[in-house]
């Protein structure tokens, strides 16, 4: 472990709380995570070997060797080798940091490549490499060598470093020089298959390599011509995005196809980098280009400054690019940059996918019977769907505005719940399905007969994954939570008193195994309402009043829990209003939506309100008169009673502007008052201009 790796993990930890490190974390790119992780784990075996009595210490280490492997996968002992003779391979590792592109390569990096260098004897007299003939991987040698080019007899140049690399990275047969010691010496050698492979895996070496190659060249008599062909190669042989760009900040003729293809333009030469990448975001731009001054002036200049100021990571194209910097440099000015592009955009979607799943996950473990539910009830709507196919679709009739209004009704229930779970593609599968069965309606299904069957083979997909998530619950919590499950003890009890056809008893005991908690009512309604108050730039207190013991069926607050849904969301997108307007009425900048739910003479009875803005019944009127698919007579009755708030529960009414996945399709309310009448229920709308709503719902409980 290097002092800087220390320094840098004092750093992060001299704030040991959290969130303070994970911070720190989340700012390192993930070649610089990876090497820190190596060396938190490197100093923990040092801090635990250190601990241990000797007697233990030796089957610790191997544990830990084991761990190690596991992880990292390039530890200590990974063979045979290793293990007998740890100091041979640890001279192995000295020798080749003293190459200079290994210098900064990790130890784990290292112990790859020392697996496939070979330690090999040079004469002063005998060519390594010779011209015309066959390059079989890249030499390392410490000590002087003579250079012949083109045939000459005397050395041209006098040098020591890196041989054979050019001919591997361009995919040349044959070396187009003669190398030959001045002096019996060591050397190290690679062969050409692993030397590329490495080049290309190896963090780092690509840049170093291509440097050295271009260099090399640039020293020899190699024509300009052939010195752009030569790194085109090189470029193109990494099989990477990469590109060259000169002190105006233009691409320059060496670039590969693939940075094309990333950058979208057929011919890069002469194209300004930032026009292309970050035109539009100022500080990035005026960044870049001070970086690109402080590059060329011919100046010393702060290397470290010089990367902080240059762009690490663009998105173009909808490709996610990490952007890796060389700096090509003659008689000590930089004359060219040259950038790697590493395209990031598959990684990116792997971790936002296992994020995405982790949140439904962690969803449905804080609530695996609503989890249940949702799953029962998108099973409904999936089964509507092709019920829908059979019956309309495939004959192309046109179904009724009755049966269109139902599945709307179902659909949105289904929204609703899914959106609870955090499963967005069921989510938005199923609000583009709403939009569909509102086009038939008004358009006709003919007009658009063809779209269908795209989006409900999206939803069997979504479905399915929504369905892969009940593998993490074992088959027994299934069941008890699909259906009522008794112990034999309550069997028993149950059993004897329909023999005695006590049908009370009966009745106590089949509920107290099908009741829940009224809680169950309100599942996920906090979190929904939190998530769509920030979505809109709203604050939301959301306050509960539940009397203490109360239950309910369990398939009443699962219909309840969806229904209802429709009332507290309204609350958030029509009733809390801005922190801006709540403060110029004078109002706290944080709305109050409340539900208070409670049992009096064999009635639910539930209350859910706002502090908002309350119903403006003059525009409610006014945008109901516009809607001839609404039955005026019966608005007409509802306002010469004052009751314009029933006017919200008509189907097809939104007082929405645009249609939103929160609102705008005249179709919750509908659905709210639709739940209501089947349970025998009533709902009243008490509501004052500026002060806010009340939506007070009576439920008889017959069995309850």
């Amino acid at each position: 472990m290097t002092p800087e790796q220390i320094a840098k993990i004092s750093e992060i930890f001299r704030d040991p709380k959290p969130e303070s490190v994970t911070k720190k974390i989340n700012r390192l790119d993930r070649e610089e995570k990876e090497e820190l992780a190596k060396a938190c784990y490197e100093l923990t075996g040092k801090v635990v070997n250190s601990l241990l009595e000797p007697t233990i210490k030796e089957t610790a280490q191997k544990i830990f060797q084991s761990i190690g492997r596991m992880f990292f996968k390039h530890l200590p002992y990974i063979n045979a080798k290793l293990r007998n003779d740890r100091v041979l391979w640890q001279e192995k590792l000295d020798t080749l940091r003293e190459v200079f592109i290994f210098a900064n390569t990790s130890d784990f990096d290292l112990l790859t490549i020392a697996e496939y260098i070979e330690e090999i004897e040079l004469k002063a007299d005998e060519p390594f490499l010779a011209q015309f003939e066959e390059v079989k991987g890249v030499y390392f040698v410490k000590d002087a060598v003579k250079v012949f080019e083109h045939n000459s007899k005397e050395g041209t140049i006098i040098r020591n470093g890196i041989f054979g690399d050019g001919p591997c990275m361009t995919e040349e047969i044959e070396s187009s020089v003669t190398a030959i010691p001045t002096n019996d010496c060591d050397g190290l050698f690679i062969p050409r298959k692993k030397f590329v492979e490495l080049v290309r895996s190896v963090p780092g070496l690509q840049e170093k390599v291509f440097q050295d190659v271009v260099e090399g060249a640039r020293l020899s008599s190699v024509r300009a011509e052939e010195q752009r062909r030569l790194i085109q190669e090189i470029m193109d042989n990494i099989g990477q995005g990469s590109f060259s760009i000169d002190k105006a900040g233009e691409i320059g003729e060496n670039y590969t196809k693939i940075a094309a293809e990333y950058l979208g333009v057929e011919s890069l030469a002469g194209v300004p980098f930032a026009d292309l990448a970050f035109r539009k975001d100022r500080k990035v731009l005026r960044n870049y280009y001070r970086a690109l001054h402080m590059l060329f002036s011919g100046n010393q200049f702060d290397n470290v400054m010089v990367m902080d100021l240059l762009p690490k990571e663009i998105t173009i194209n909808k490709h996610i690019i990490k952007l890796h910097y060389t700096f090509l440099q003659e008689g000590g000015h930089v004359v060219s940059v040259f950038v790697r592009m590493e395209d990031l955009t598959l990684e990116r979607e792997l971790a936002k996918k296992e994020q995405e799943e982790k949140n439904i996950l962690d969803k449905m473990q804080q609530n695996i019977g609503g989890f249940m539910d949702m799953l029962n009830d998108a099973q409904n709507s999936f089964k509507l769907m092709d019920e829908f196919a059979e019956l309309y679709w495939d004959k192309q009739e046109q179904p009724p505005a009755e049966y269109v209004r139902d599945v709307l009704r179902t659909l949105h229930g289904s929204k609703g719940l899914s959106g609870q779970f955090e499963l967005q593609k069921l989510k938005k599968v199923i609000h583009t399905l709403e939009d569909w069965f509102l086009k038939i309606d008004n358009d006709g299904i003919s007009e658009h007969y063809d779209e269908f069957m795209d989006h409900f083979q999206l939803l069997e997909q979504e479905l399915q994954f929504a369905m892969s998530f009940k593998e993490n619950l074992g088959e027994g919590i299934i069941k008890v939570l699909d259906g009522v499950s008794f112990t034999k003890e309550e069997f028993a009890e149950l059993a004897q008193a329909s023999k005695n056809k006590d049908l009370k008893a009966v009745t106590a005991l089949i509920l107290s195994r099908n009741n829940v908690s009224a809680n169950r009512i309100i599942n996920n309604w906090k979190k929904d309402t939190d998530r769509l108050a920030e979505q809109l730039g709203k604050i939301v207190d959301f306050q509960i009043d539940i009397q203490e013991g109360l239950t309910v069926l369990k398939e009443m607050a699962k219909t309840l829990n969806v229904s209802l849904g429709h009332l507290y969301r309204n609350c958030v997108d029509h009733g809390v209003e801005s922190p801006e307007k709540r403060k110029a009425a004078g109002k706290d900048e944080t709305g109050r939506i409340f539900v208070k739910i409670y049992k009096e003479n064999d009635v639910l009875k539930l209350i859910i309100g706002d502090d908002g803005a309350g119903l403006d019944e003059e525009k409610i009127v006014q945008i109901a008169r516009k809607k001839p698919n609404l039955d005026q007579t019966l608005i007409d009755d509802y306002i010469a009673k004052a009751e314009h708030w029933r006017i919200l529960f008509l189907a097809g009414f939104s007082s929405a502007e645009n249609v939103t996945d929160v609102s705008g399709r005249g179709v919750g309310m509908d659905a709210v008052m639709n739940t209501l009448n089947q349970m025998n229920g009533s709902i009243v709308m008490e509501t004052s201009l500026g002060k806010g709503s009340v939506f007070k719902i009576d439920i008889p409980l017959e069995l309850n």
